[in-house]
Formats: structure tokens, sequence, C-alpha cells
């Protein structure tokens, strides 16, 4: 039941984690998601979410280094998780931020390590607060948006960029594993991008 994931999702994320929404007349909502790196901003707006949503910043969760090697990626983690009830049906979105075009297997580790975190609070919410279907039967998705156009840079680059490269589906790779998705969802040269693109 969504109220009750909301509610403990609510209970369990500090505030400096949650991402607030923006409810817009329509009765729909907007978010912009920031990231910095070497003290530049770069920043992407998600339009037409639904009233049913909570959002994460996933990487606020510290990497285990002192805890796991790190051998395999497993201490990375994607930027952001976005829970969401559309219809009685529940997607968590899986959302890395990238303002160049890094190889897709540093992306891939960061996806699955925010995914591993989910599987973490599924835990905590389900033997903390008791509730045995918290965060069950949620379909998953990972998006990653490369090459957003940072703040300093918007002047200098092209708009005219080829509609076919901004959108594809990228093998995720070989795992076996059942629970997440066999591809992930590549966006390129965004800014404002519409909720239903995530899907």
């Amino acid at each position: 039941m969504w109220e009750k994931d909301h509610k403990i999702l609510s209970e369990l994320i500090s505030n400096n984690v949650e991402i607030p929404l923006i409810p817009l007349p329509n009765s729909s909502n907007e978010v912009t998601l920031t990231e910095n790196i070497d003290n530049t901003s770069y920043s992407i707006k998600i339009k037409g979410l639904p009233k049913e949503t909570f959002i994460l910043k996933a990487d606020e969760f510290p990497a285990l280094l002192n805890f796991f090697k790190g051998l395999q990626g497993e201490c990375k983690r994607a930027d952001y998780v976005i829970f969401t009830n559309i219809k009685n049906k529940k997607i968590a979105i899986f959302l890395e931020l990238k303002s160049g075009n890094p190889d897709n297997k540093d992306s891939i580790n960061q996806l699955k390590g925010a995914f591993c975190l989910y599987k973490y609070l599924q835990k905590v919410g389900q033997i903390f607060w008791g509730y045995t279907n918290f965060l069950m039967d949620y379909e998953i998705e990972f998006a990653v948006i490369k090459e957003i156009p940072q703040k300093i840079k918007l002047k200098k680059q092209s708009p005219n960029f080829r509609r076919e490269n901004l959108v594809s589906q990228i093998p995720l790779d070989n795992s076996n594993s059942l629970e997440i998705p066999k591809y992930f969802l590549s966006l390129k040269y965004q800014q404002e991008i519409y909720f239903r693109t995530l899907l």
C-alpha cells in the first residue's frame, strides 16, 4: 500500500536527504535535481511528477569503504531514487546524473549500488517498523542522464542534436538477478524532461 510506504519513508529518511516537490496548479509536480562537480553545478528539471512521489538523494548514504573493499564497485551509489505510485502501480526509478559521457560500467555500478540501498531500506522498514510489505512489489527502472549542460557552458553548446541519439536503452550487463532490469535508459543533453520519459 503506497500510503503506508510513504508514511514509513517520511519517518525513516532524514529531511536533508528527502527532495521536496514543487506543486503546480495543474495537480502535477516538478523538481529540480542538482549536482556539483569541481565547484560547477548542473541540474535537471523533471516535470509532470505524480502527486504520490517521494524522492531521496541516495548518494548521501555513506560509501562503506571502511567495511567493504570496493573491488566490484559495491560502494558506489546513483544520485537519486524516485518512488512513485501511478494508478496503483508502484515504481522505483534509480537515477544517475552526469555532466559528461563516462563509461557505462561506472554508471551501472552506481545504479546497482542504489538498488542495494533500496533493499536495505526495505529490510529496515520491515524489521523496525514491523510492516512486512514495505517497499514490496515495485517495478524497478534504471536511468542515466548524461552530458547535462553546465550553467557556465550553456551558450557554447549547439542545440542541434540528432534526436535519435537523445534516448536509448543500454544492456545492463550479464547479471542473472531477476530483481534488476536487463537494460537502463540513457538520456543525453537534457535540462528539462517530463517524468513519463523515465518510464
